[in-house]
């Protein structure tokens, strides 16, 4: 029983200091907005995204029909191996159409650092791009079930109803790309492109394409962008939580 205890209490160390670690640069849930005017206020674009409230999510999030994208400036940020950048944002598909133009992305307002993810209507539903100068729009390919089945039994990438959370991690050489059907946890596809990082960095966050989606709106949530530690630092501060562990 100790030793259950001693390791459990390392886990925790160490993953606190994962936590405590991470620098936090854009974090939205969409809760403190009075109205869409306020909202608007953080993620220009006025008559593009709204406020708005979908079933299975029991607050607010940004209803974007297509057209002029949200954004927000920030500090620009440089992903490196060292410190990666992580982003994630969950998206509603009501899974009426494979037609639909409604991605996250970052970009650089001065060079083509660019990365999307999200639904996009070629060459599949579900889908990222890296142009750093990496490939355009490549489909999530190997989409699952929960239960490791191909997705519908076919292996097609097809609409599922529902809060899917998407993340890239960017780590200076590439971008890998996870899609969480459901936002229950479970990886259902992953996708590595090369990312071939620019000096410029990324300096832009945004909501929605800028383009029109003829099949139909997307809803945007719970948006995280961080950067995180250098891995070797928190390997550093979990030794010493050990160490802290056999000492007491």
């Amino acid at each position: 029983m100790k030793k259950a205890i001693a390791g459990l209490g390392c886990a925790a160390l160490f993953a606190a200091a994962t936590s405590a670690q991470a620098v936090v640069i854009v974090q939205d849930d969409f809760e403190s907005y009075a109205d869409t005017a306020a909202m608007q206020v953080v993620w220009s674009a006025a008559g593009a995204g709204s406020l708005d409230t979908v079933v299975g999510n029991p607050g607010n999030s940004l209803l974007f029909p297509g057209g002029v994208q949200n954004q927000q400036t920030i500090a620009t940020l440089q992903a490196s191996a060292a410190a990666p950048i992580v982003y994630t944002v969950d998206i509603y598909d009501d899974g009426t159409s494979a037609n639909k133009r409604t991605t996250a992305g970052l970009r650089s307002a001065s060079v083509a650092n660019l990365i999307e993810m999200g639904m996009y209507n070629s060459p599949s539903h579900y889908a990222v791009r890296a142009v750093l100068p990496g490939p355009s729009w490549v489909a999530f390919d190997n989409i699952v079930d929960d239960l490791g089945d191909p997705l519908n039994g076919d292996g097609l990438n097809v609409p599922v109803v529902g809060w899917h959370t998407f993340q890239v991690t960017l780590d200076g050489t590439n971008a890998t790309f996870t899609l969480d059907l459901n936002g229950d946890g479970n990886i259902n596809a992953t996708a590595v492109l090369a990312a071939a990082w620019h000096a410029n960095g990324i300096d832009t966050v945004r909501l929605g394409t800028g383009l029109s989606s003829a099949g139909g709106s997307a809803n945007f949530d719970n948006v995280l962008l961080e950067q995180v530690p250098e891995p070797a630092s928190l390997a550093l501060m979990g030794l010493g939580g050990i160490a802290m562990l056999r000492r007491r």
